[in-house]
């Protein structure tokens, strides 16, 4: 069964998963001076790039809870819009601009690729929300996986937190890895021991390669995101990019082909030891490998040169809080009402919660049933060790991917001239420095 193209997909949501995700952001209109009250009311503004249902379905219940509060959705975008593209670099700008001047929502959903949400910070246009936890009494820290939450701090401070994520993995062929031979540590290795792993791999004879289907530039977009904070200096402006790591991210993936131990080459499915994934929910922990693997596995990432160990997750529905609110309290409020069980269970939410309890009923409901088809009618069963594997990744995911669409795309366009021999793995990174630092400091 050929999955090349299901492959393509999985690595271009591996790099570029934090510009759809949710796809939302603040709204085109400020909310006007004098509208904090009406009839009596504390009017709340939370702006989104287009209307999700989730956010619409918990202001209601909220505004049933609490009389004294409306909760206005303001969209940026209609769906039918013909120009998506133009539209969110409209509202990039747009969002960008209120932010800075002192206008803008209340709340701002900020899961657009794009969104400088560094500069926000730098500018003092965000609420730094870890001091609002410190001072309520009535957020309970045991309550949530802080490790999410203290992961996706921008320096000392959380100032865009994530309802929802995703954990980051390689799903693989548990059969032809367990017959090479060939033993490694997932909990710590790096992608240069994944280079060296993939070479003995490939000499046991069981597959030829480690990833297919995967171009060069795709591939050092990868290890671009696991590097991004070593690349890129963007919480004091203005950014920098550091030329030296990337040369070597360049080189490192030309020596993963060169060693064939990734190729662009279409490959068939369960013809290579490896494929990036993002685990979207529980169930995909086991649905996931068996779409491609008769007995497949959930490994975890290899860490980027530096980087501490644990797992890499993907943040999802990021909130923020305006600076310049003048209802900060009921904005706060509202953030803790979607953070909790009654929001966290409704249908329809991708991705593991930040709230415990929701994921600790997720993982005994999938244990109790025992097994889960696959998208191939096949049942898998769910052992008590896998779900202490998922756990495990859960608790010791620390680190956060950086995804910007708009980086990627500059560093894919940039960088097959290196590859194919055109130029210097120097002049390519001279050139996206450049130009991602203009974009940057824009």
């Amino acid at each position: 069964m050929k999955k090349s193209g299901v492959l393509c997909l999985i690595v271009l949501m591996t790099m570029t998963l934090g510009a759809c995700a949710g796809g939302q952001g603040q709204g085109d209109e400020a909310k006007p001076e004098g509208q904090q009250e009406q009839n009596g009311k504390k009017i709340v503004v939370l702006s989104v790039f287009q209307a999700d249902p989730i956010y619409t379905q918990a202001a209601k219940k909220y505004e049933e809870q609490h009389s004294d509060v409306d909760i206005q959705i303001k969209e940026y975008s209609q769906v039918e819009a013909s120009d998506l593209e133009s539209d969110l670099e409209k509202y990039v700008k747009t969002t960008t601009t209120e932010l800075l001047s002192g206008k803008g929502a209340d709340l701002i959903t900020l899961d657009v690729s794009g969104l400088p949400v560094e500069k926000y910070v730098d500018k003092q246009a965000l609420v730094n929300l870890s001091e609002l936890m410190k001072q309520d009494p009535g957020f309970d820290s045991n309550s949530y996986e802080m490790n999410i939450l203290d992961g996706a701090k921008m320096g000392e401070g959380l100032y865009s937190l994530p309802l929802r994520f995703f954990l980051d993995s390689l799903m693989g062929d548990k059969n032809a890895i367990e017959q090479s031979g060939v033993e490694f540590d997932d909990s710590t290795w790096t992608w240069g021991e994944f280079t060296a792993v993939g070479k003995r791999l490939a000499a046991s004879g069981e597959h030829t390669y480690s990833i297919g289907n995967t171009a060069p530039e795709q591939m050092l977009n990868v290890l671009f995101v696991d590097n991004y904070t070593r690349i890129i200096h963007g919480e004091k402006r203005p950014a920098s990019f550091d030329v030296n790591v990337f040369v070597g991210l360049m080189e490192q993936v030309k020596t993963m082909y060169a060693d064939k131990v990734v190729t662009d080459a279409e490959v068939n499915a369960g013809d290579y030891f490896f494929a990036p994934a993002l685990i979207l929910s529980p169930e995909d922990y086991f649905v996931g490998p068996a779409m491609f693997y008769e007995q497949g596995k959930i490994y975890r990432k290899p860490l980027a040169a530096g980087q501490q160990a644990g797992g890499t997750f993907v943040m999802h529905k990021n909130l923020g809080i305006n600076r310049n609110s003048n209802v900060q309290a009921e904005a706060w409020d509202f953030m803790k009402f979607l953070l909790s069980e009654e929001i966290q269970t409704m249908p329809g939410l991708q991705g593991f919660s930040v709230n415990k309890k929701v994921n600790e009923k997720t993982f005994k409901e999938l244990e109790d049933k025992g097994t889960i088809e696959s998208p191939m009618g096949s049942l898998i069963p769910i052992q008590k060790e896998d779900i202490d594997m998922i756990k495990q990744m859960l608790a010791q995911a620390i680190t956060p991917q950086k995804n910007d669409s708009k980086l990627q795309a500059i560093i894919e366009e940039e960088a097959g001239a290196y590859y194919s021999g055109q130029k210097s793995a120097q002049a390519v990174a001279d050139l996206v420095a450049n130009r991602i630092t203009t974009y940057l400091n824009e």
